[in-house]
């Protein structure tokens, strides 16, 4: 009996753990060689490989530093707007005081359209 299903293989998974290698070693040597041919002063090979893959570590240790930064500033961020919504709600509170208290005191200086306070009392 023939069946249509076809099992994938589930290969591929180092492909992700050498492709970042790959891509700082393509990166740190073009940096290298970079260094070594627009230095203003000469460089030997050494030296030019050592700025070139200082160079792309400064790089990656200032993405991690960015990323650092961004998180911090979200934070801040949040922070502020807390701050700003507790301010708003005093702002609100302290004008809204006075305010619902005249209404309340209006509301309990008024007479009542009967002479007689308690109506239910002839019935």
């Amino acid at each position: 009996m023939a069946t249509d299903y076809q099992e994938n293989s589930r290969s591929g998974g180092m492909a992700w753990l050498y492709a970042p290698v790959i891509l700082i070693l393509f990166l740190g040597g073009a940096l290298s060689v970079g260094a070594y041919f627009a230095s203003d002063t000469p460089l030997t090979v050494a030296e030019s490989i050592v700025a070139g893959y200082g160079g792309l570590a400064a790089i990656i240790a200032g993405l991690f530093v960015a990323l650092f930064g961004v998180v911090l500033g979200l934070v801040g961020a949040l922070v502020g707007i807390v701050a700003a919504g507790g301010a708003v709600a005093m702002t609100l509170f302290i004008i809204g005081s006075p305010l619902l208290a005249i209404v309340l005191i209006f509301m309990l200086m008024r007479r009542s359209k009967a002479d007689c306070p308690d109506p239910a009392a002839h019935q």
